[in-house]
C-alpha cells in the first residue's frame, strides 16, 4: 500500500507544489508548475492560458488574507484541495479546487465556491 501512496503523490506533485506556493501568495512561484495552455474554470472567470490566470490571481492578492487548507485528496494525476479562503471583502469563503496534472505540469484547475459575496467586485464584468 505504501508504494501506491508514493506513486500517487509523485503524479500529483505539480498540483501539490503549485498549491503550496499559491496558498502562500507566491503567485510567480506557483506559475512554474502551470502548463502554458492551462485550462482554468471558476464561478467568476475562465482562462485558457497560465499567463492570464497568474495575472488575475496576482490582482486578487490585495483581498486575500490567508488560505487555511482543511483536506487534500489525491487520486493519480488529480488532486482536490478543500480550504477556507480568508478575504477582506467576503470574509471566510469555503472552497474546493480540483487540479489535474500531466507530464510534470498542472494542466487544469477547476475551483468551486459561492461567488455571491464577491458580486459587487465583479459587477463591471456583466
Amino acid at each position: 500500500m505504501k508504494k501506491l501512496a508514493q506513486s500517487t503523490e509523485h503524479l500529483s506533485e505539480p498540483a501539490l507544489k503549485y498549491f503550496e506556493h499559491w496558498s502562500k501568495k507566491d503567485y510567480q512561484g506557483s506559475a512554474q508548475y502551470l502548463d502554458d495552455n492551462l485550462s482554468f474554470k471558476g464561478p467568476i472567470d475562465t482562462f485558457n492560458n497560465s499567463r492570464d490566470y497568474v495575472q488575475a490571481i496576482s490582482r486578487l492578492a490585495t483581498i486575500v488574507t490567508g488560505v487555511r487548507k482543511k483536506k487534500t485528496f489525491l487520486d493519480g494525476k488529480d488532486a482536490v484541495f478543500v480550504y477556507d479562503l480568508e478575504t477582506t471583502v467576503a470574509g471566510t469563503v469555503p472552497c474546493a479546487e480540483w487540479i489535474h496534472s500531466d507530464n510534470g505540469k498542472v494542466k487544469s484547475i477547476q475551483v468551486f465556491f459561492d461567488a455571491r459575496p464577491f458580486a459587487a467586485m465583479f459587477a463591471h464584468k456583466q
